[in-house]
């Protein structure tokens, strides 16, 4: 396990993840926030509707796939 802290809005947050996760997790964030040590409130909530709307991209995406599996 590792525990990472994120910073919101001036609060520290500890998570611990699975080490592989983590690695991910870390890395993700990094792409998402860049190397800033604090983030706002309004930046994660956009944080996450973005990824909302990736997930949603991507669950269309595998339905397409899978009917077409279906097909053959």
């Amino acid at each position: 396990m590792s525990k990472i802290t994120v910073s919101i809005g001036s609060k520290d947050f500890d998570i611990t993840l699975d080490e592989e996760f983590s690695k991910f997790f870390e890395e993700d964030f990094k792409e998402t926030f860049g190397h800033k040590n604090n983030i706002e409130t309004k930046e994660l909530l956009w944080a996450y509707v973005q990824k909302s709307y990736d997930e949603y991209l991507n669950k269309k995406e595998y339905k397409k796939i899978a009917d077409k599996i279906d097909e053959v």
